[in-house]
C-alpha cells in the first residue's frame, strides 16, 4: 500500500523553526498520530512509540489506527466515531483502550479532527492521545480518599465519646492513687512552696498541707544539704528534671528522715513524687560496715596465711643455704677442696626452690612481670607430653587432644609451661592410685565463650586449654577456696598450696580465665581461658649464646644501673671478667648522666624500680630520646604491670627476673649484642 505524506502546516525546509517545532512533536508529553480516512496510520511522534512499544517502520502505511484497538474499540471506531467524525468534522475525549506491541493494553483520552480537500472531500485525519492512567488513578484516589474522610469523621465522633468516659473513670483513678499513695505526691511553684500535697506527706512527715503552703520546702533539708539542695533548684527552675535525690527532710517532731525525691518542671510548676529510704538507708549502712568488716578479716586471714608460708617454707630454704655455706667455709678452712661442688650445687638447688616460691608469690599477687607473645598453643602442648609423663610416672597415663587449626594466643610462655605443669602435678596427686591425664585444646568463639562464663566476660575469641584427671574429685567446699593461697589438702610438708592460686594469678595477668568442674568419685577438669591473638604470629624463637662469648676484637660497652650495690658490682664484675666494658650507675640519673657523656654504649642493664623519681622504664624512654638504637635488658625482681605493660615491649627490649642464674644473664647479654661483636 502506498500513502501520501502528511500535507499539515509544517514550516518549509529550512525554515529557522522547522527544527524547534518538530523537537516539540515529537517529544510532546502526548500522543500524536496522522491517518488517511480509511485509519491507515502515515504519521507518529516518538511519545506514541514509546507508550506502545511499536517501531515506525511496522506503523506507516501497514497498520490502521483501528487493528490497535480491542474488538470493542474496533466496533465502536467503526459505527460511530467514524460517523461522528464525518458528520461534525471532530470529536473530543472519547476513551479507548489502546493494545500496545506486547499485549498490554493502556486507557487513552482520543481527540481528532477531519481534514478535507479543496472540493470538500475527506483528505486526513489528525488524532491526539492522552495518557488516561493517571487520570483514573488520580478518581480512583479520590473516590477513598471521600470514603476515608467520612469513615474518619464517623471515628472521631466515637473516639470522642469514648475519651469522655475514659477521661472520666482516669479522673477518679487519679484522685484515688492522689488518696491512698504510700507515697509522697505532690504539685509545688519553682519559687519552692508546696500547692498541694497528698495524705502521705502528712503520715510520713507530720506536717500537713496547710503547714507546708506556709513555709518553702527548702527549710526541711538537713544544714548539710543546703548548699546542695540550692543548686538542685536552680537545676529545676532551669527545666532540667531531677530524678532519685536523696534528700535529708525534717520531721514535724524534729528528727529527720531519708526522702527520695523525683521532680519534673512543668512551665512555673514542679511535679514531686518522694519515698521514704529511710530504713533502706538504716540496712545499707549496715551492710556496708558488715562487708568492710569481712573484708578486712578475710585480709587479715590472708596475712597470717602469707606470713606463716612464707616464714615456714623460706626458714627451710634459708637453712638449707646457710648450712652449705658453713660447711663450705669450714672445709675451706681446713684445706678441704674436695667436696665443695656438691655443697655449691645444694645451696643453689635451694637458691632456685626459693625463686620459684617468690615467682609463685607474684603471680599470685598479680605483681609478676611477665613477658607475653604469641604462643602456639599446641605445639607448647606437644612439646610438654614427655616432660608430664616423667614428672607424673609410669601409673598415670597422659593423653592429648589438640584441635586442628587451633588459634594462636599471647601470653607469657614460660608461665603458661608452668601452669600446664602444675596443673598435670596436682592431677596426679589426685590418683595415687594411678588413672589418666587428658590435656585437650579448643577453639573457643565470642558468643560460646559467653555462653559458658557469662556475660561478665570480656568480649572476644578465646583458646581453651584443658587439664582432666580421673582421680578423687573435690567437693563444692574444696572448690571455693582451690585459688587462695597456702589452700592444700594435702598432708603437712608435702606441698605450700601456692600451684593453683599460681595459676588463677598467671590467668588474671593475662586477661584470661580459670574454671573448675569436680565431683566427688568422678575426676576433676580444670579449664584455662586464654584471649585469641588476632596476628597469629609466632615470637622468634630464643636462640642461648654461650655462656662465655667468643674471642673479638671489638670491646662492647655495658652500662649497669642498679641501686643494689652487691648486685651491682657482682654484675660488673663478670661483665668485665667475660671481656665487656661495664659501667655502673646507682639511679636514673647517674644513669642518664652516664649515656649523655660516654661516647659508646652497646647496652644498657637496668632495674626498673629504681630510687629517685625516675624508674627503669622511665630511664629507657630518656635514653632512647638520645639513643634511639640503645638496646635494653630491664632485670627486675617486682615491677608493676603499669611499668612493663601486658602487651609485648618494643624491640631490642627484653626482661629478665630476679633472682637468676649468671649464665642466664649473660646467655641473654650475649643474644642481644651478638650482631655487635662482628
Amino acid at each position: 500500500m502506498t500513502f501520501m505524506p502528511d500535507p499539515g502546516n509544517n514550516p518549509s525546509p529550512g525554515s529557522p523553526f522547522e527544527e524547534d517545532i518538530n523537537e516539540l512533536y515529537e517529544e510532546a508529553p502526548c500522543g500524536y498520530l496522522s491517518t488517511l480516512p480509511d485509519g491507515t496510520i502515515i504519521k507518529v511522534n516518538t511519545t506514541f512509540l514509546e507508550w506502545t512499544g511499536y517501531s515506525r517502520d511496522t506503523l506507516l502505511g501497514k497498520k490502521r489506527f483501528q487493528e490497535l484497538l480491542p474488538v470493542a474499540g474496533r466496533v465502536f471506531y467503526d459505527t460511530h466515531f467514524g460517523p461522528l467524525l464525518i458528520m461534525q468534522g471532530f470529536v473530543k475525549e472519547l476513551a479507548f483502550e489502546l493494545l500496545c506491541e506486547g499485549g498490554k493494553r493502556i486507557p487513552i483520552l482520543l481527540n481528532s479532527k477531519l481534514k478535507r480537500d479543496s472540493a470538500g472531500a475527506p483528505r486526513l485525519i489528525r488524532t491526539t492521545l492522552l495518557d488516561a492512567r493517571g487520570r483514573r488513578t488520580y478518581e480512583e484516589e479520590l473516590r477513598l480518599a471521600k470514603k476515608k474522610a467520612e469513615d474518619a469523621e464517623l471515628a472521631f465522633k466515637r473516639l470522642n465519646e469514648i475519651l469522655e468516659i475514659r477521661i472520666a473513670e482516669r479522673t477518679l483513678e487519679r484522685d484515688r492513687i492522689w488518696r491512698t499513695s504510700q507515697d509522697i505526691l505532690a504539685v509545688a511553684s519553682v519559687q519552692g512552696y508546696f500547692l498541694s500535697c497528698n495524705p502521705a506527706f502528712t503520715s510520713i512527715m507530720g506536717w500537713t498541707e496547710e503547714d507546708m503552703q506556709a513555709m518553702p520546702f527548702t527549710s526541711l533539708a538537713h544544714p548539710e544539704q543546703s548548699i546542695e539542695l540550692a543548686q538542685i533548684m536552680e537545676r529545676l527552675a532551669d527545666g532540667q528534671p531531677i530524678s532519685r535525690y536523696d534528700m535529708r527532710s525534717r520531721h514535724k517532731d524534729g528528727t529527720y528522715r531519708w526522702l527520695s525525691w523525683t521532680a519534673t518542671p512543668e512551665g512555673q510548676l514542679l511535679y514531686l513524687v518522694g519515698r521514704d529510704v529511710t530504713n533502706e538507708r538504716i540496712q545499707i549502712e549496715a551492710l556496708r560496715q558488715t562487708e568492710e568488716a569481712l573484708r578486712q578479716a578475710q585480709k587479715m586471714e590472708a596475712i597470717g596465711q602469707l606470713t606463716g608460708g612464707i616464714a615456714h617454707d623460706f626458714n627451710n630454704l634459708l637453712a638449707g643455704i646457710m648450712g652449705n655455706l658453713d660447711l663450705m667455709r669450714l672445709r675451706i678452712s681446713l684445706n678441704q677442696t674436695a667436696h665443695l661442688g656438691q655443697h655449691l650445687d645444694a645451696a643453689m638447688s635451694s637458691t632456685r626452690r626459693a625463686a620459684a616460691l617468690t615467682h609463685r608469690l607474684l603471680a599470685f599477687a598479680r605483681r609478676q612481670t611477665l613477658v607475653p607473645k604469641p604462643v602456639d598453643v599446641t605445639l607448647l602442648v606437644q612439646s610438654m607430653q614427655e616432660l608430664i609423663r616423667r614428672t607424673v610416672g609410669p601409673n598415670i597415663a597422659v593423653e592429648a587432644h589438640v584441635e586442628p587449626a587451633l588459634w594462636w594466643t599471647l601470653c607469657d610462655q614460660h608461665q603458661l609451661e608452668n601452669a600446664l605443669l602444675n596443673l598435670s602435678i596436682n592431677a596426679r596427686d589426685a590418683m595415687p592410685d594411678g588413672g589418666k591425664i587428658t590435656i585437650r585444646t579448643k577453639n573457643m568463639p565470642a558468643r560460646e565463650a559467653e555462653a559458658v562464663l557469662g556475660s561478665h566476660v570480656q568480649a572476644g575469641d578465646y583458646v581453651l586449654l584443658s587439664v582432666t584427671d580421673t582421680g578423687t574429685g573435690m567437693t563444692p567446699e574444696v572448690i571455693e577456696h582451690a585459688f587462695e593461697p597456702f589452700f592444700t589438702t594435702k598432708p603437712f610438708g608435702e606441698g605450700t598450696g601456692l600451684g593453683l592460686s599460681m595459676v588463677h594469678g598467671f590467668m588474671k595477668q593475662s586477661d584470661g580465665y580459670v574454671t573448675i568442674d569436680s565431683r566427688i568419685g568422678m575426676g576433676t577438669t580444670i579449664k584455662l581461658y586464654l584471649p585469641r591473638h588476632a596476628t597469629g604470629e609466632a615470637a622468634a624463637p630464643d636462640i642461648l649464646a654461650e655462656a662465655i662469648p667468643r674471642a673479638t676484637d671489638k670491646q662492647l660497652t655495658v652500662l649497669v644501673v642498679d641501686d643494689e650495690p652487691a648486685l651491682r658490682d657482682l654484675l660488673t664484675d663478670m661483665l668485665e671478667h667475660l671481656g665487656y666494658a661495664p659501667l655502673a650507675a646507682s639511679n636514673a640519673q647517674e644513669g642518664m648522666a652516664a649515656i649523655e657523656s660516654t661516647p659508646q654504649i652497646d647496652l644498657l642493664v637496668t632495674d626498673i624500680g629504681l630510687p629517685g623519681g625516675m624508674n627503669g622504664r622511665q630511664l629507657a624512654n630518656a635514653a632512647r630520646q638520645f639513643r634511639p638504637d640503645l638496646k635494653v635488658l630491664f632485670i627486675t625482681g617486682y615491677a608493676e604491670q603499669s611499668v612493663i605493660g601486658k602487651e609485648a615491649l618494643p624491640p631490642n627490649m627484653e626482661v629478665l627476673v630476679k633472682p637468676f642464674a649468671m649464665d642466664a644473664f649473660f646467655n641473654t647479654v650475649n643474644r642481644m649484642t651478638g650482631d655487635l661483636h662482628k
